[in-house]
């Protein structure tokens, strides 16, 4: 799977499902902060927009959110895939 596709299927694929679900639950304020991430990923062979996602979506466990038992599971493992790919960029970029 090339970096491309990596970001669609393991960042981008599954904030679309986030926002779904917080428009499903009425989470407007979660629903426009994920939501907000998706222009950073547009174009997921630029790996600097990439990273500025990574660290945006970070931020969702400091902004006082609170989230239901499913939507904070898919965070969680959202933030360890963002978290796992931004170390993957980080050691391609060392050699």
């Amino acid at each position: 799977m090339d970096f491309q596709q990596l970001v669609r299927n393991e960042i981008t694929m599954p904030i679309v499902e986030l926002c779904e679900t917080m428009l499903e639950e009425g989470e407007m304020e979660q629903h426009a902060f994920f939501q907000g991430l998706l222009p950073l990923l547009a174009e997921p062979d630029r790996e600097e927009m990439v990273l500025a996602a990574v660290i945006e979506l970070s931020k969702c466990a400091f902004l006082g959110f609170n989230y239901s038992p499913l939507v904070a599971m898919r965070i969680d493992q959202l933030l360890e895939r963002s978290i796992d790919l931004a170390h993957t960029m980080s050691a391609d970029g060392m050699n």
